[in-house]
């Protein structure tokens, strides 16, 4: 294949990506996932007139539980500092966000497409830059603004360009290739995962003269990453401890095993077809000669074993995102195996026909889109009828309301009926209480607030002011 053909194939490749992502490009952050999105972007707004503040402004900080922003554990926070510094160039808006996660999925499609290229042919390069692209899953979260786009474009490259230093034989630029995975596991802890794979990429079979060279990326790899966690998890308040708090809250918690829901997401965001091709890849790989097989084997075993221990306790399908390089590249090598491209469109479309529930993968993304257009008019009203120092207490714990208000605050974590409003609210220093639209109804223990404190605004109860 020429090099034209293979850049005019690339770019249309890429094309494609572009447009299946920006549907949805100017919602508000409020379609699925939001309470994640708001939080990113909550992160980037205190950044604001501090983004020289170093190392302090890499601490983040969220509008919850609390009378002023709190200071929480979670990963490194390249997407929220890269969405201050744009909005101080050309002012807010949430599409700003959108449009740096779709710059850094396309990233991602170039960088499969790279590997791809590398590890097998051209045409698998090719082939895996197109899967990765269309898989639903990459598609909706290829535009969230989430850390998501980020970790996965300097993952793959990351695993690219150690590939590339290996075969080139210099010896030059590998701690610039240790930074780049360090800087995908700061962005997003499960890629820590690739870690292995990328040793064995660069480093298998061991030739005793590059022990030295060994040691020396592991040092950059895994040293950042681990002073940065310890930094933030020691000055962090334990309540805000959610990185910590994920791994010894949901992994340790051997009741919350939903297989049942975690088959339905993989099965709905990687599709039937390509579930079924990556099958047939890896069972290839294993009985080819291939240099990668060890590292793609391993990857895989390591990709199963995250699934099991991480995914099933976890009910989000942004968590089976790390995977979808590997199964791209996978998928494309069982196509690749078929010598002529009339017979690979034929697999292809025989796939399509057959698994009928890949149209369903697909029709399943739309709910994703959909958001509540109540909950942005009570933020805005909020932000325009209330004190810039006002605290909030919200009626659930969904914090969407803190960023689009600009305002901080509590949540309610449960109400019930028979709870006194008086009582239950007297614990919060709040100025304003807020019945959100997507609340849990609660008719009961509204009526007694309605009855003890008045309502100024839609959903807004005034606790300045109780009744007498």
């Amino acid at each position: 294949m020429g090099r034209g053909i293979r850049r005019l194939l690339l770019f249309l490749i890429l094309l494609v990506a572009l447009g299946v992502r920006l549907r949805g490009i100017t919602n508000p952050l409020l379609d699925d996932q939001a309470w994640r999105q708001a939080d990113t972007a909550s992160m980037s707004s205190h950044m604001l007139g501090h983004l020289t503040d170093i190392p302090s402004v890499f601490l983040p900080q969220l509008n919850y539980d609390g009378v002023t922003p709190q200071r929480v554990e979670l990963e490194f926070p390249f997407l929220p500092y890269l969405l201050a510094c744009t909005w101080t160039l050309f002012g807010w808006a949430d599409i700003w966000g959108r449009l740096w996660s779709v710059v850094l999925s396309l990233v991602t499609v170039g960088g499969v497409y790279y590997l791809g290229r590398k590890m097998f042919t051209d045409r698998a390069g090719l082939l895996a830059a197109t899967i990765y692209a269309l898989m639903p899953l990459s598609i909706y979260y290829g535009r969230v603004v989430m850390p998501e786009p980020m970790a996965q474009a300097w993952s793959i490259w990351a695993l690219a360009m150690i590939w590339r230093w290996k075969n080139s034989l210099e010896d030059r630029g590998l701690w610039k290739i240790g930074l780049l995975m360090a800087g995908s596991i700061l962005a997003k802890l499960p890629q820590v995962m690739l870690f292995p794979v990328a040793l064995l990429l660069g480093f298998w079979p061991l030739n005793p003269k590059r022990i030295a060279q060994l040691v020396r990326y592991s040092m950059i790899v895994l040293i950042p990453p681990m002073v940065y966690y310890l930094w933030v998890h020691s000055n962090v308040a334990p309540s805000s401890q959610f990185v910590s708090g994920i791994m010894t809250g949901n992994m340790a918690k051997t009741s919350n095993l939903d297989w049942k829901l975690l088959g339905k997401n993989i099965r709905r965001g990687f599709t039937d077809s390509v579930l079924f091709l990556s099958g047939v890849g890896l069972c290839r790989l294993i009985f080819s000669r291939s240099p990668v097989r060890v590292a793609l084997l391993v990857w895989g075993g390591i990709g199963v074993l995250y699934i099991g221990l991480v995914c099933v306790r976890i009910p989000l399908d942004y968590y089976l995102v790390p995977v979808l390089p590997l199964v791209a590249l996978l998928s494309a090598y069982a196509l690749d195996g078929i010598d002529f491209l009339p017979g690979t469109v034929i697999v292809v479309l025989f796939l399509v026909l057959i698994n009928r529930e890949s149209y369903a993968s697909y029709a399943y993304l739309t709910p994703k889109y959909h958001w509540n257009e109540e909950l942005l008019s009570q933020a805005r009203w909020i932000k325009e009828h209330t004190s810039a120092s006002s605290i909030l207490v919200l009626s659930d714990p969904p914090p969407m309301t803190f960023y689009y208000a600009n305002r901080v605050g509590f949540r309610l974590t449960a109400i019930k009926d028979e709870d006194i409003p008086s009582v239950v609210l007297h614990q919060f220093p709040g100025d304003f209480l807020v019945h959100l639209p997507q609340s849990a109804h609660k008719e009961l223990f509204w009526e007694k607030v309605r009855n003890s404190y008045p309502e100024i605004g839609p959903g807004v109860y005034d606790l300045r002011e109780p009744r007498k």
